[in-house]
């Protein structure tokens, strides 16, 4: 990896907190109907970043930005706090055991948005912070995002990898 890149990560990480929000208003005010789509940037640029930095590290930034999280969209703390970790951690988990490829991100990606989205989901149902059903949070929420998020990948996963200095021998 780019030497630089090392000292840039919270940098990237403060700018896919500010594009995360920005991108989710935009696109769900786009998407008909009450679709909400929720984009996962911090998550993406996680996927890169487990590969090259120490996992402490990471924990310890994406707590901070957890927190970030929490009281900037939510005005309450804990939930994002509690689930960016264990992505990072859930991240570094699949890379233990899969190799770095396209393929295997999309679909690490895939699932720790999942993980993500339903851990949330059951935070602001157990702080009774909202009473949607589940049939509508997977078919109205969780699906769009899944899939945006899935194609979000599909085209910023060559940018990045020039950025992370990925090559295919990696």
């Amino acid at each position: 990896m780019k030497n630089h890149v090392k000292y840039l990560i919270p940098l990237i990480l403060l700018l896919a907190f500010v594009i995360d929000g920005q991108s989710s208003t935009l696109f769900t005010n786009l998407a008909p109907g009450i679709i909400h789509i929720t984009s996962h940037f911090l998550v993406i640029i996680g996927l890169f970043s487990v590969l090259y930095i120490p996992t402490f590290y990471n924990v310890i930034m994406f707590t901070l930005v957890g927190f970030l999280y929490d009281i900037y969209y939510l005005n309450i703390l804990g939930i994002f706090v509690t689930l960016f970790p264990l992505v990072v951690y859930l991240i570094d988990y699949f890379y233990q055991s899969l190799k770095f490829k396209r393929v295997t991100n999309h679909i690490i990606l895939l699932v720790v948005v999942f993980v993500v989205e339903f851990g949330a989901f059951l935070f602001a149902r157990l702080f009774e912070l909202s009473n949607l059903s589940m049939f509508i949070f997977v078919i109205y929420n969780l699906v769009p995002t899944l899939i945006f998020n899935s194609l979000l990948l599909l085209m910023l996963q060559p940018a990045l990898e020039k950025v992370f200095g990925i090559t295919n021998k990696t």
